[in-house]
């Protein structure tokens, strides 16, 4: 089913790109490439020592992971132009990165890769055709913008089981299968596990907002590089959000993922008394025991390099020979009597 809406989006943004109206002040109107470069996320899972900040404060740099795009964009005129992107962005984080005891404790991870179909929308803010110099055989121009746009995103967050948690449940009594018998490899779908026992769909909205440069080489490439933010309508890509789950709905592995914690790993985040500390991330039916914060939306950008080649325009050919011709076109003398400074029937010398 996603997989055709991917295809009838698609080609959807197609049509509105041929229907797109040509300028014939817009030379070079239609490119379309790849984008290959980085990842970060922030959400609930990872960061640093305060809880939750925004932005660069709470990024993990370690856990910078791998995104591509491929594209088509045309351009309106010299000022817009419009980008339909498809592509994959991986996203991970772990809370043992981080230097917060209760992040630390609560030991949730997380991996997603986010698959996204994208509409945006460039402004140009400064442009110059030609930045080497006229003698040279190489043509470089560069060009600036702005971005905005919208991005369906499809998503399906995973984890694997903690041993430490495992054996932590096993000796409490909280579940019945010996932790030897588990699989540590198995990336587990966190949505039909039912982590927190809330619904939440494979699909979301996200705003993409972003900064790029492009140079156009030879009127043939063009060669760029973008930082992209995106401000989505979900805080599920980590499967974090809200309280946890009551156990009793939940099968033994499903418990394991939902309550990651252990003694070791409180012990290890230097809290005083670890037992007790580990009270606050579990279920508890006298109060809401939060798990993550429901009150701000994950997050993620890319810095990508791309590249595109031109394929619809004014050609090398016809600019170089077509236009050059039409300017030294000769004009035939005219015949009709008394166009010329002489007379007719007078000498000529």
């Amino acid at each position: 089913m996603q997989f055709n809406l991917l295809k009838s989006l698609m080609f959807a943004g197609a049509l509105a790109l041929a229907a797109a109206p040509q300028s014939g002040k817009a030379q070079y109107a239609l490119d379309c490439g790849f984008a290959i470069g980085t990842a970060n996320y922030l959400g609930d899972i990872g960061g640093e020592q305060l809880t939750r900040q925004d932005f660069a404060a709470d990024l993990h740099y370690g856990q910078t992971k791998l995104s591509s795009h491929v594209f088509v964009r045309y351009r309106l005129n010299s000022t817009f132009a419009i980008k339909g992107q498809l592509g994959t962005v991986y996203l991970e984080d772990f809370d043992n990165l981080s230097t917060n005891p209760a992040r630390m404790t609560r030991n949730a991870h997380f991996r997603n890769y986010v698959n996204e179909l994208s509409l945006r929308g460039e402004v140009n803010l400064f442009s110059r055709p030609m930045i080497t110099r006229y003698t040279s055989k190489l043509r470089v121009g560069v060009n600036t913008y702005a971005m905005l746009g919208v991005t369906g995103i499809f998503h399906n967050p995973q984890a694997q089981l903690n041993r430490d948690a495992a054996e932590y449940h096993y000796a409490q009594g909280n579940i019945t299968t010996n932790p030897s018998q588990l699989n540590y490899d198995r990336w587990y779908d966190l949505r039909e596990v039912g982590t927190e026992k809330l619904t939440y769909g494979s699909a979301a909205l996200g705003f993409p907002l972003g900064l790029g440069a492009s140079f156009m080489v030879n009127y043939q490439f063009r060669v760029g590089l973008e930082f992209v933010w995106n401000l989505t309508l979900t805080d599920y890509l980590d499967d974090v959000s809200y309280t946890y789950a009551d156990p009793s709905g939940l099968d033994d592995i499903g418990l394991i993922l939902s309550q990651p914690s252990s003694a070791v790993v409180a012990e290890a985040a230097g809290v005083d008394n670890p037992e007790a500390f580990l009270n606050s991330f579990r279920w508890d039916a006298a109060y809401e025991s939060p798990r993550g914060n429901p009150d701000k939306n994950d997050t993620y950008g890319t810095l990508q390099v791309t590249v595109s080649k031109v394929v619809m325009g004014s050609s090398n050919f016809r600019r170089n020979n077509y236009y050059n011709k039409r300017k030294t076109v000769k004009r035939k003398p005219s015949r009709k009597p008394g166009n010329s400074r002489m007379g007719r029937g007078r000498a000529k010398f």
